[in-house]
């Protein structure tokens, strides 16, 4: 971690004037829940715990940990949605861990999670540093600067009662959280892992099992053009027979989930719109171009006016840029168009050489307040002192270095930084700027006065102030009301899912069909925006083929929708599924009548003939082995392999497996030899059970799935 810098000591007066303070998370809907002991005013429980306090606390580490991670103050909904999912998932998991490892006796207590936290910041300074702990110091080291994040790091606790740097303090639990989370994940799956025997009699029979395959494989899609005239015919004594004997382990909701069809009537600016909107945008920029600014301003509303300096690269739009930096200091910017997005004009009203950042030396001075009892001077005593040391720093009597010793609230480390202009407070930075070097300035921060030395400062850059109005561009309320009234009129007219499929291709409006929604989502098949429709199909009262009201969803269309199916936990019955076990039935069956086919083709043809017939390919040379993996296997599932294995050598044939048929000449089979021990055979099997297909999350799934999980989430969460 030579690249971190080395370890500092800034205190929280000094973070926050230099610009660290990011937006505070509002909790929104979570914090309202009320508390009593029914269901539905509770958010989520496993068993008879409670988890409301805790998922709410941990969301909002996460939602810090990620505006951390990601620089941004906001998200969409489907990013929330994303947040909310991790949250939940880690939750039931280590929920679930604690309870498994206290069985066991490895029970983390306070102080052993406080040994873990202390090693991983200890490991920052290694050679083999803790990745978590490492993500986030470079997160935070892109926003403040290396020696600032190890700075923070350093004092993490300093901020966890600080409205202004709170959002830091919560970054680091998560990332604690996160660090802990997967201990805890490794440690019980070693043990797992470790725990499980095999017996000779049952690695005796992998060995005999354990047979391996040279083939010619041709894979054949029974939905081909070629089978088209393959129809297959299902029974209702076959579905019902099928359901029965497959309803526990195909047709179990473990979380609830609905169809939810969604009928879209696009918000689009007409031409008289846009039109207008220009119109608009021109009659205000010439009262702008013959008025005061900061008169303007004030009228207006919608543009600031301040003394922030931007070099070229502060501005985000390229255009801009352009027009800010190739015009004199006074030039109005002209009205223009961005991406169709936005109407943009305004005026750069002032310039500058100024350098970009000022080193210097501080010495911090905290005052007793109500966030800072502790501190050692009162408001009075710490301006008094500060005036002082100015007095004593001015007069040569000793250096800021020596008297920083004495009299700062933090010394160790290094003892001087770079302040960046953008970030930094404007007041200090123009108090800095017109200090000498070698002079000093006295600033008066929100939790303490701090006496500052400037020492040097980069060169001087071009620099320009300006300010900027926008004009979304949007449709005008008679276009809305317009495009309104035929979503209302369209509701009007369906009942049921069905008439809203029907109903939509007669008149041409788009319907989305989402599957499998869950009460947390907030696109429905890739539809953004759709958090209101979503628990609208939740809703106490909701019952399938309902018709919602008619939703505006963020200006961008109006929206119906229609509940075509609800799956709540539990087995789901035969008459809601009927049509998927009908379809699983149906592509099994075809399978087999197309294999049948084919087989009946190899009679007078070849491979190579029907693959041209079949618009297909021969692969040789193929390696099958029965205890394979399917990735191992070319992607054959073990329907198929059982029968490929079956068949005699030198005889081509077609095999049917779940969903393809697989035409197979067996070129050379071969029977593994038993290993000393069964030794091999032993690690086959727990490959087969702990491996690829059954990693640790398997393990941890099936533990979630065994406990009592009350997820009440999408009843409090809106937006």
């Amino acid at each position: 971690m030579a690249a971190i810098g080395s370890i500092r000591k800034h205190g929280v007066a000094l973070m926050i004037i230099i610009g660290l303070a990011m937006l505070a998370f509002i909790l929104g809907d979570l914090s309202q829940v009320t508390r009593t002991f029914s269901n539905k005013n509770t958010l989520a429980r496993i068993g008879n715990t409670k988890l409301d306090n805790i998922y709410g606390k941990q969301y909002e580490e996460n939602t810090a940990l990620i505006r951390l991670i990601q620089n941004k103050s906001s998200f969409d909904e489907n990013e929330t949605y994303q947040i909310h999912d991790m949250t939940w998932r880690q939750l039931l998991q280590d929920q679930i861990l604690d309870k498994q490892l206290a069985k066991l006796g490895l029970s983390y207590n306070d102080q052993m999670v406080e040994d873990f936290k202390a090693d991983m910041m200890a490991s920052l300074n290694s050679q083999q540093p803790n990745q978590f702990m490492m993500q986030f110091a470079q997160a935070l080291a892109q926003q403040v600067g290396p020696e600032n994040a190890m700075a923070i790091i350093s004092n993490i606790d300093e901020y966890a009662n600080n409205d202004q740097t709170r959002d830091i303090y919560n970054a680091y639990q998560a990332i604690v959280r996160f660090a802990l989370s997967s201990e805890k994940a490794n440690r019980y799956t070693a043990l797992v892992q470790n725990s499980i025997y095999f017996s000779d009699p049952l690695a005796k029979k992998l060995s005999a099992d354990n047979k391996s395959a040279m083939v010619s494989l041709m894979p054949v899609n029974p939905q081909a053009p070629a089978f088209n005239s393959i129809t297959p015919s299902v029974s209702d004594k076959e579905i019902k027979d099928f359901y029965n004997t497959h309803k526990k382990d195909l047709f179990t909701v473990t979380e609830p989930n609905r169809d939810i069809d969604v009928a879209v009537f696009p918000i689009n600016p007409t031409p008289e719109d846009l039109q207008a909107l220009e119109q608009q945008v021109r009659t205000d920029f010439q009262q702008f171009a013959t008025s005061d600014l900061l008169a303007y301003s004030t009228e207006k509303g919608n543009g600031s006016v301040d003394s922030t300096y931007y070099k070229s690269e502060d501005i985000n739009l390229d255009i801009l840029d352009s027009l800010i930096f190739k015009s004199s200091v006074g030039s109005f910017i002209e009205p223009f168009v961005y991406e169709n997005q936005k109407w943009y004009f305004g005026k750069v009203y002032g310039g500058a050489a100024r350098p970009d950042s000022v080193l210097v030396a501080a010495i911090e001075l905290p005052f007793k307040n109500a966030q800072n009892t502790g501190a050692k001077y009162s408001k009075k005593e710490a301006r008094l002192l500060a005036d002082s040391l100015k007095n004593v720093l001015l007069s040569n009597q000793a250096n800021i270095f020596q008297l920083r010793k004495d009299f700062s609230a933090n010394t160790a480390g290094d003892s001087t930084f770079w302040l960046p202009e953008r970030g930094t407070i404007t007041t200090l930075y123009n108090g800095l700027l017109e200090t000498p070097n070698g002079g000093i300035y006295v600033y008066k921060a929100p939790t303490g006065y701090i006496v500052f030395q400037a020492l040097t400062r980069t060169a001087p850059i071009e620099k320009r102030q300006f300010v900027l109005y926008d004009y979304d561009i949007l449709a005008s309320e008679a276009t809305l009301n317009k495009i309104k009234s035929e979503a209302n009129a369209f509701a009007a007219s369906i009942n049921n899912a069905d008439e809203l499929l029907s109903t939509a291709a007669k008149k041409g409006v788009q319907v989305v069909q989402g599957s499998n929604i869950l009460s947390m989502a907030s696109v429905i098949n890739q539809l953004p925006n759709c958090r209101d429709i979503v628990s609208w199909a939740f809703s106490d009262g909701v019952k399938k083929d309902d018709i919602s009201d008619v939703y505006n969803v963020e200006r961008m269309f109006y929206a119906v929708a229609a509940l075509r199916n609800v799956r709540d936990n539990g087995v789901q019955k035969l008459k809601d599924v009927k049509d998927d076990v009908k379809a699983m039935l149906e592509t099994q069956e075809k399978a087999e009548m197309v294999a049948e086919q084919v087989n009946k083709a190899l009679a007078s043809s070849n491979m190579q003939a029907l693959a041209q017939q079949y618009g297909t390919q021969v692969m040789d040379s193929v390696y099958l082995s029965f205890t394979g993996d399917v990735y191992q296997n070319r992607n054959v599932d073990g329907q198929a392999i059982a029968k490929i294995f079956a068949l005699p050598a030198h005889k081509p044939a077609a095999v049917n497996g779940q969903n393809m048929v697989y035409v197979v000449n067996v070129d050379q089979t071969n029977t593994a030899t038993a290993t000393p021990g069964y030794a091999m055979e032993k690690n086959l099997l727990r490959n087969q059970l702990l491996g690829r297909e059954r990693n640790e999350m398997t393990i941890i799934n099936y533990l979630i799935s065994q406990a009592k999980v009350l997820d009440n989430r999408g009843r409090f969460y809106q937006k």
